[in-house]
């Protein structure tokens, strides 16, 4: 294989650990959002008009959640939720000292927009069969051209951060050649022994306790309820998580349901992709990939060939949702040192490699302790301050 598209693994050994926790000061943190658990944190909605379709008139408006801490990075990671889920995915409310990614990754100083998709949570709903992925992939490319043109920010780099169909949408919106990089998670070119399931666990929106008073439109699809656990490797989950899940679930439409298919199905739809490449996917996501060793994973960097680097990591007992198992910390340490290696021009010392404080790195038991899957490698020498350039 390609080396330029050799799947790698940046994990923190335990010899390289402890130094880092003498470094890290331990610390109380609340059990409050991102917004709230730390005043430093400033974060503030955003609304913006979009179209559909490119050349109609913008009539629809989406809504997000733009979080940073003063003289942060100029990066902003723009996340982007997967069928039935909205932005509470990223800035999950229980425990966001484990589980927030905004929370992880301002921390470190990034920014972050938290966006929801059209057709869900805040922002407009349209009818559900004219919100496919194209449309939501043209969303998001407006939403970028507004990160750098001031009306939402003026950023010199946007990385695309998907999750599950999210991560399809990113990779549409990358066709746009107007972002820097993709983190594509809980996604593959592949379809798993339980793909099949997603569709079987989906019913009418407008059935479900949740959205019988929403009076939502035609064509709009959510998960019967109990059917969370699909997204889930259940010895590595709190059932409180899966029970918030359930109680802040989002829709599906059948438009998207229509144009996502030729997206998994079809490896020739990265081929064109020209800027650098994260792809995440947990070791029991059995949606895309075969439980336990993964194998479909170390294939995904090979259709990336015009990509200048492409690296693979699957995260250890975790199931489709990344940000919402016991070890999620593993998966924001992946995202914050791929970020600083590929985007970040200064050289960055131990304490902005690792999100967390140092009692909050108990909770990523993988990135203490080389356990990577048997086809993986480990690349065991991150950049500390004794490596830097000079």
């Amino acid at each position: 294989m390609n080396n330029k598209w050799y799947s790698k693994i940046v994990v923190a050994t335990a010899s390289l650990v402890i130094p880092l926790i003498q470094l890290l000061a331990v610390s109380l943190v609340s059990t409050t959002p991102a917004a709230a658990s730390d005043r430093r944190t400033i974060c503030k909605q955003i609304k913006q008009v979009v179209s559909l379709i490119e050349g109609q008139p913008p009539n629809y408006e989406v809504v997000g959640e733009l979080c940073y801490k003063p003289n942060h990075k100029n990066v902003v990671h723009l996340l982007i939720s997967g069928a039935t889920y909205g932005s509470v995915y990223w800035d999950f409310p229980l425990h966001p000292q484990r589980y927030s990614y905004v929370r992880a990754l301002t921390n470190v100083g990034y920014a972050t927009l938290n966006l929801e998709r059209i057709g869900i949570g805040k922002s407009d709903r349209p009818i559900g069969s004219e919100v496919t992925m194209q449309a939501n992939a043209f969303v998001v490319h407006q939403i970028v051209q507004a990160l750098r043109d001031g009306r939402l920010g003026e950023f010199s780099k946007i990385i695309l951060v998907g999750h599950s169909l999210g991560s399809g949408v990113a990779i549409l919106a990358a066709q746009y050649n107007d972002v820097d990089g993709l983190i594509l998670t809980s996604f593959l070119h592949a379809q798993g022994p339980g793909y099949g399931d997603v569709g079987t666990s989906l019913y009418p929106a407008q059935q479900d306790p949740r959205f019988q008073e929403q009076n939502l439109p035609y064509g709009y699809l959510t998960t019967f309820p109990g059917k969370r656990t699909i997204f889930y490797s259940i010895p590595n989950t709190d059932p409180d998580v899966i029970a918030l899940d359930e109680s802040t679930k989002e829709t599906f439409t059948i438009g998207e349901g229509n144009t996502f298919a030729p997206i998994v199905t079809s490896p020739n739809n990265v081929q064109s992709i020209r800027v650098p490449v994260l792809i995440v996917i947990g070791q029991f996501d059995n949606i895309f990939c075969t439980p336990s060793q993964c194998l479909e994973a170390p294939v995904e960097p090979t259709y990336y060939k015009s990509s200048p680097s492409v690296e693979v990591k699957v995260i250890k007992n975790a199931g489709h949702n990344l940000n919402l198992h016991r070890n999620a910390p593993a998966f924001f340490a992946t995202a914050i040192a791929w970020s600083n290696r590929v985007f970040y021009s200064q050289c960055q010392p131990w304490k902005d490699l690792i999100p967390m404080n140092a009692w909050e790195l108990g909770l990523a038991p993988d990135i203490v302790s080389d356990n990577s899957l048997l086809w993986q490698q480990s690349i065991n020498k991150l950049m500390t301050p004794h490596s830097c350039p000079r």
